[in-house]
């Protein structure tokens, strides 16, 4: 479903496809999976998962564990993924209240939700009603949308200049963060990546 970078490692993100459960891939010893770690987008596996060892409070309820004895049995093309997605997910489409329980907030150069409200997952789906455009920040890729909500980009794809409204995207909350001992924690708000026919 998705593939993005971390500081120490990778973090794919899949979908189960016999119920619609959005996880978060960790290794069977509960740590975060090495960039060598086989799951591309749109491979399908049959393999066995529990709840991760080190698994984080809510919103990052989408820890899972894969039990080493998983096995590849498909390639989904992009339209067949999205045509899974859109069978067990209802996906929101509109504006950036429509997605994680309407809780995010913004700064001047980031979006993000706090603690003091905090949605139930941090993983979802979500076709924009208007598009994303993207810029540079401090070398690193971002997308605004509607004008005021920065995004950072943490995929592997190669960055677009412009991402349609429309397109199906995966977005995510990253973990708690703060630049200080004096600023609140905050989970940020990250565009894993997206799904274009």
């Amino acid at each position: 479903m998705s593939r993005t970078r971390m500081k120490n490692g990778v973090c794919c993100g899949g979908i189960n496809l016999e119920n619609g459960e959005l996880i978060r891939l960790h290794d069977h010893f509960g740590k975060n999976l090495a960039e060598s770690a086989p799951f591309q987008i749109g491979e399908v596996y049959d393999l066995n998962y529990r709840n991760a060892l080190h698994a984080r409070p809510i919103p990052h309820v989408e820890d899972k564990e894969v039990m080493p004895d998983f096995q590849m049995i498909r390639q989904l093309s992009t339209p067949e993924f999205i045509n899974e997605v859109d069978r067990l997910i209802d996906v929101p489409n509109g504006g950036i209240e429509s997605i994680f329980e309407g809780k995010l907030r913004r700064s001047a150069y980031a979006t993000y939700i706090s603690p003091e409200a905090v949605p139930q997952h941090s993983v979802c789906f979500w076709r924009p009603n208007e598009p994303l455009v993207k810029s540079g920040f401090l070398g690193k890729t971002r997308y605004w949308f509607g004008g005021c909500h920065a995004i950072s980009f943490v995929g592997f794809q190669e960055p677009v200049d412009l991402i349609p409204a429309g397109t199906l995207l995966r977005m995510s909350l990253a973990n708690w963060w703060s630049p200080d001992d004096i600023t609140e924690k905050r989970c940020y708000l990250q565009l894993s990546g997206w799904y274009s026919l």
